[in-house]
């Protein structure tokens, strides 16, 4: 039976290099041509030999490697695996090395404990003094600053003990610091953990050390703006129905985001604007200005953005929002400046559609119906978006033949399209009450109480409001 040679795809080695941009990747050329990292031929030869495979991800196989590093040298796959291990780990300590140059407090700080354990006070102090002028002039104030903070204030005082062990102001000083490096870290994870906890139910439960922060009170949690961030999060998540605290949260973020690194300034605002959706969700309609002001506010800040990409789906609820509180001609203008931000491949439907929710949202029925009805929406849920606003503006045109053939169609629809378990209740429960509507409109008013009492208590139902409007309840 013939051995099917095996690629170097799903290799260690493989991955880790495809993880390299273009620039890293001279960078790490020039890393294995320097002799103090790298004095093997054939591992220079193994990484010119896989650099060609590295754009396109077709890796090549183990045995065509090898004779590109060692010609007709016969085949040895053990030495092959070495081989690669090697230059494996070469491009870890490439990766160490680019991440610690890159940080200037820690370079500083890694000399300055380099030279305290050789005693040299002088230029320790010297280093010491360096990462803090380092740690004070960049802008970030969130958990990590205060736990390198810490770490500062930590070799600080040795120096100082070292000198004066009667003197105990650095002592003071660095409880100090170790405290605000505590809170600030244990509040924000249990920020995520809460969070995560309302979401998938993990059965997360408080520890001891969580209670005892608890009783610290407000105001020893809120004197720094990290930390009351973190803080203020935590609280909205345990007491969703407090607006207030909810308040202080947002506007603690609006004022101090800029405090923290964009990846993590972006985590918080997404976890304001989906508290914000939820509470909306259930009911609490006057959530939508403040997620509305989220949005605006993030947007404008570009925090909503992951490498100037904005998603879809924010695209789709900022649309929606504006919605819901009249925003008509803002969201026009949204829709014209930031359809360009999203993904090349979403644009046009997107765009069409949206414009089409905003053109229904103003009674414009002429301008919606044929960005409704030409427009290819091979997206199951926009597809689905796109049949519920037409089935609106046939009941509220009264084309009532046209609303029926539609009503079967969008029910065929329903029964054909796979992996859309949870929407399709939502939908065949649209389709049923709107059918009933019809026929409610002709019958008693005892039928249409009934009715209206039926589509009140309908758990899986997107569309109550929109149904009670048109039996007369507002």
């Amino acid at each position: 039976m013939a051995i099917v040679s095996e690629s170097v795809f799903d290799s260690q080695l493989f991955q880790l290099l495809t993880s390299l941009n273009k620039r890293e990747l001279t960078a790490f050329k020039r890393f294995l041509e320097s002799p103090y990292f790298n004095q093997r031929e054939d591992v220079m030869a193994l990484f010119h030999a896989l650099s060609p495979s590295l754009a396109s991800e077709a890796a090549p196989a183990k045995e065509e490697l090898w004779h590109l590093v060692y010609g007709k040298e016969k085949y040895d796959d053990q030495q092959m695996r070495l081989l690669m291990s090697y230059l494996s780990k070469l491009t870890e300590q490439f990766v160490a090395v680019e991440l610690t140059l890159a940080d200037d407090f820690e370079v500083k700080m890694k000399v300055a404990n380099r030279l305290r354990s050789r005693a040299d006070n002088q230029l320790h102090e010297r280093f010491l003094k360096a990462s803090k002028r380092i740690l004070e002039k960049q802008p970030l104030r969130n958990a990590e600053y205060w736990l390198r903070n810490y770490r500062h204030q930590e070799a600080a005082y040795r120096q100082a003990f070292s000198r004066q062990p009667e003197q105990n102001d650095d002592f003071a000083m660095l409880g100090e610091s170790f405290d605000q490096a505590f809170l600030a870290l244990k509040l924000r994870q249990n920020m995520w953990l809460y969070n995560h906890e309302q979401l998938y139910k993990w059965g997360y439960e408080p520890t001891a050390l969580d209670r005892y922060i608890e009783q610290l009170g407000e105001d020893a949690l809120t004197r720094e703006p990290a930390v009351s961030l973190y803080y203020y999060g935590l609280q909205v998540l345990k007491s969703p129905t407090n607006e207030d605290v909810f308040q202080q949260f947002t506007e603690t973020l609006f004022v101090h985001s800029a405090l923290f690194p964009e990846e993590e300034a972006r985590d918080l605002y997404l976890l304001a604007i989906n508290f914000g959706v939820r509470q909306v969700n259930e009911g609490q309609r006057n959530y939508f200005p403040k997620v509305m002001e989220l949005y605006r506010n993030g947007l404008e800040q570009g925090y909503l953005l992951r490498n100037g990409v904005l998603s879809r789906f924010t695209y789709h609820n900022i649309v929606s929002t504006a919605l819901q509180i009249g925003e008509l001609s803002w969201a026009e203008a949204f829709i014209e400046e930031w359809t360009n931000k999203l993904e090349r491949r979403f644009r046009d439907r997107m765009y069409h559609f949206n414009r089409a929710k905003i053109a229904y949202a103003g009674q414009r029925y002429d301008e919606a119906l044929p960005l409704l009805q030409q427009a290819n929406y091979h997206d199951p849920l926009l597809n689905l978006g796109a049949r519920t606003l037409l089935l609106k503006i046939y009941f509220e045109l009264e084309e009532w033949e046209v609303l029926q053939s539609h009503l079967d169609a969008f029910q065929n629809y329903l029964r054909r399209k796979e992996g859309i378990t949870y929407h399709r209740t939502n939908y065949r429960n649209l389709i049923r009450y709107t059918r009933q509507l019809l026929k409610a409109q002709l019958g008693s008013k005892l039928q249409r109480t009934k009715l209206r009492d039926k589509i009140l208590h309908e758990t899986t139902l997107t569309e109550k409001e929109w149904l009670l409007r048109q039996l007369g309840d507002e």
